[in-house]
């Protein structure tokens, strides 16, 4: 909403406020009708929105900018469905514009569980507009947070909807706001295997769809076409704004898109609406103060600088919580930012937490076996592609920059190391539980996040998993219950897992995929 990092408490470029001044601007010069979308994920992010919102039950601060900028509609993005329907349903009523998902179906009576499209007059023409989201939500999400209601894949339904709006409704121009990626590369069609999630490249072959925006996996995609459609996306955090200009003419009565352009404009010199700063500034102290309250203190310094290399204390952190949560035998996590700020000895803020922890994840207790352990190991072990020795002795370990940080995970409970000089698919050696070689047909307990308790990442087995218990607080909860019963938390490394052949550097060098 604001141009403010919460998490390292310090400006930052992208935000609302600045969309708010870009959107005027453009209204302001323009001759012809200007619409203004968002592709979903809009309540969940930031603990500005956060606090307020989810644990104060007070107004959505997003939506309150939003309301200001004048939105002409939103798509339901999967983590809209974060908090649970309540807070979800809250912020639509809020809302001045529509909030559009027209594969979200309610079971009992398989009636759509929000509008499914809008048509806007926009001066002459008749603009159907379409909202989808993502149908792999009960795969992230717990199953009480979109109880009663089911996901259709996004394909099928916009098939559907395009007719409706072309055929009944004598749409001239047709939009989909599809809160989703592409399943497929722009340059030759190459599968992502994210089928299940994304579907921007099977939508784009559907006739009769002029535009389709999508968020959901937060890359920059300027405006381009695909199939003979317009497609886009701007990223996160409101730090792009996508504009595209139609140009239309009317042939034999039926108006036709006849030329376009469009780009990402960035947003970072931009200034911030001045009336949106001002009507948010005593909320932002209050989440300020609430941030920077005390949730325990810290024996020690704690760093996540090298722990992708290396065992630390951040990661240990991670474990232990969610080992104590769960009861399992092993854990499973990634370090998820390297934005975390230091945090010195001396008290732990909330700041400090959110900013470490920055995804609302649950915890979810999964039964595999020592095989599919070693599996899932060396999924995450692609990361480490490879050893350079000088004959003066120092070594450089190579990563592979097509694995994203996030998807890089460590196990606790488990010892092991990992040799980045084997082929992929075995550089997983000594694999051992209390001393002991894994046994490969044993059956034992793991303890991961939801998202990648639904295969998030391409994590192999998780999936197809059975499921023993899931967490009903997130993760973020359940770090700061950890440290405030810790009362002072002495951090610890246990040294569960290394690179080795051991390496006489410690610095990385990037290699080519």
């Amino acid at each position: 909403v604001l141009p403010w990092d919460d998490f390292q408490n310090q400006p930052a470029d992208g935000s609302l406020a600045q969309v708010s001044t870009l959107v005027r601007e453009i209204r302001e010069e323009a001759e012809h009708p200007v619409l203004l979308f968002d592709s979903g994920d809009t309540i969940q992010g930031t603990p500005f929105e956060q606090f307020p919102h989810v644990r104060w039950s007070e107004p959505s601060p997003t939506i309150t900018a939003m309301n200001h900028i004048g939105y002409d509609a939103m798509a339901v993005g999967n983590h809209e469905f974060n908090f649970g329907l309540g807070v979800l349903r809250r912020a639509e009523e809020q809302a001045d514009f529509p909030f559009l998902s027209a594969n979200t179906i309610n079971e009992i009576d398989s009636t759509p569980a929000f509008p499914t499209h809008l048509v806007i007059e926009a001066g002459e023409l008749r603009v159907g507009v379409i909202g989808l989201v993502t149908p792999n939500i009960p795969g992230w999400e717990r199953p009480e947070h979109y109880r009663g209601l089911r996901f259709e894949p996004m394909d099928e339904v916009a098939r559907e909807k395009v007719t409706l709006l072309r055929e009944q409704e004598g749409c001239d121009l047709v939009i989909l706001l599809a809160h989703t990626g592409f399943e497929e590369s722009f340059d030759g069609g190459v599968p992502s295997g994210t089928e299940f999630e994304d579907f921007g490249s099977r939508l784009s072959r559907i006739p009769g769809i002029d535009l389709i925006l999508t968020g959901h996996t937060h890359e920059d995609i300027p405006p381009r076409e695909l199939n003979g459609t317009v497609v886009s996306q701007p990223r996160a955090r409101a730090r792009l704004l996508t504009r595209i200009d139609l140009e239309l003419e009317l042939e034999d009565g039926i108006w036709r898109v006849a030329g376009w352009e469009g780009r990402n404009l960035p947003l970072e010199k931009v200034k911030p609406d001045p009336e949106i700063r001002q009507d948010m500034a005593n909320l932002h102290k209050r989440v300020i103060a609430a941030l920077e309250g005390p949730v325990g203190r810290v024996s020690d310094p704690v760093s996540v600088a090298g722990c992708r290399l290396k065992d630390c204390a951040a990661l240990d952190l991670i474990h232990q919580v969610q080992l104590e949560a769960s009861g399992a035998e092993i854990s499973l996590a990634s370090l998820l930012t390297d934005r975390t700020p230091e945090l010195p000895a001396g008290a732990v803020t909330w700041r400090w937490i959110y900013s470490f922890y920055v995804y609302p994840n649950t915890l979810v207790k999964l039964a595999v076996t020592g095989a599919e352990i070693k599996d899932i190991l060396e999924h995450s072990a692609r990361y480490y592609s490879g050893l350079e020795c000088e004959p003066s002795g120092g070594c450089t370990l190579l990563t592979d920059p097509s694995v994203p940080h996030y998807n890089v995970d460590t196990m606790a409970g488990v010892s092991y190391r990992v040799d980045p000089t084997r082929p992929v698919g075995h550089r997983v050696r000594d694999l051992r539980i209390r001393g002991r070689a894994v046994d490969l047909h044993q059956e034992f307990t793991l303890v991961c996040n939801n998202y990648r308790a639904a295969g998030g990442g391409g994590y192999p087995h998780l999936a197809d998993a059975e499921p023993v218990w899931r967490s009903s607080d997130e993760m973020t909860d359940l770090i700061g219950n950890f440290i405030e019963r810790a009362g002072t938390w002495e951090p610890e490394i246990d040294n569960n897992w290394w690179i080795g052949p051991a390496l006489a550097a410690e610095r990385t060098r990037t290699a080519n995929p």
